[in-house]
């Protein structure tokens, strides 16, 4: 087993590794990084047992890729401590279950570990992508959507909305793994950590049914003022380069967070993080065209400094919005 933690002044990664034949190994980190249990193992031939755990934690954002074989995994006790894991099951099968509901899965499918209530387990042979996050993030990310005190949200299956959010589900924790636990980086800009547990947490939104789909549809936002809409857009411009949240953004325009995405939809016609990203792809634009050709920034640092962990989806953005390529503003 391996352990690396690295502090350099943006957000260390930490990360543990272990590759054993000793299930119990497994367990034991699983029941200290993401929730605490109890399991038993059923192996026909232990010299065919095998397992292997990465995980990465930046932040309050928790990923892990796990795949055992050979072996039957059960889980009798266990003890949530109210941050939600999703999972996505990329080999094997299994069961999940509380003592109100049950969900079977096989590849290709996703469960959400519950939160807040003692779960079993059962799979064999298994590969999974896995994401954690504190509930504090979807709590306050449900609230911005639909004007809902988060201890109000609640989910309410263990099973996906449908095949379509499977799917993206299933990519989205796939995409964190690789750029925590693939990637091998010992740090991270706080913008891109920033966005990515915002990703994990609306993924877990939307993928799995809770309370919060539907009170987004019923709660109203009432009018809201276009001086409002200024201070909050002054807002973003003057602390763009901080990991600022929409919550905070609300706060300092005087508005709840659901009135304040209801004004900027009807005063902007775009979200609060829509905005806010449409003034870092200026910021980048203006580091990119100010860049001196001997300084070494490079397309990736700027996508990098200004929230985008995936610089090819920061390429798309910045030619949807300025029609050029950012390559092409850098080497002008």
């Amino acid at each position: 087993m391996t352990g690396e933690s690295v502090s350099t002044g943006m957000v260390p990664v930490e990360r543990v590794e272990t590759a054993t034949r000793e299930m119990d190994a497994v367990v034991d980190l699983i029941s200290r990084v993401y929730v605490p249990h109890r399991a038993w193992f059923r192996c026909p031939d232990p010299a065919l047992v095998s397992a292997t755990m990465r995980t990465a934690m930046a932040g309050s954002l928790n990923v892990a890729a796990l795949n055992w074989s050979g072996a039957e995994w059960h889980t009798t006790e266990s003890a949530p401590d109210g941050r939600p894991i999703g999972m996505a099951a990329l080999r094997g099968c299994g069961e999940l279950a509380t003592g109100r509901d049950s969900h079977t899965f096989t590849a290709g499918e996703v469960f959400l570990v519950p939160p807040d209530e003692p779960f079993t387990f059962f799979g064999d042979d298994c590969d999974f992508a896995m994401v954690q996050v504190p509930w504090e993030a979807v709590a306050d990310l449900a609230a911005e959507h639909a004007d809902m005190p988060g201890v109000e949200l609640r989910f309410e299956s263990m099973g996906p909305l449908s095949p379509d959010q499977q799917q993206i589900f299933t990519s989205t924790s796939r995409f964190l793994c690789d750029q925590l636990v693939g990637s091998g980086a010992s740090e991270i800009h706080p913008l891109v950590i920033q966005e990515m547990t915002r990703v994990a947490a609306a993924a877990l939104l939307e993928t799995f049914p809770n309370t919060a789909m539907s009170a987004f549809y019923l709660r109203g936002a009432g009018w809201v003022p276009p001086a409002a809409v200024r201070a909050a857009a002054e807002f973003i411009e003057a602390h763009a380069d901080q990991p600022i949240t929409t919550a905070q953004i609300a706060v300092a325009a005087g508005l709840s967070a659901r009135r304040l995405q209801h004004a900027f939809h009807r005063h902007l016609d775009t979200t609060v993080t829509g905005y806010l990203r449409r003034v870092r792809l200026e910021r980048a634009r203006q580091d990119l065209a100010a860049a001196d050709p001997r300084g070494g920034l490079t397309v990736e640092t700027a996508a990098g400094r200004w929230g985008w962990a995936n610089p090819a989806q920061f390429v798309l953005a910045y030619r949807r919005r300025f029609g050029v390529s950012p390559g092409e503003t850098l080497n002008r």
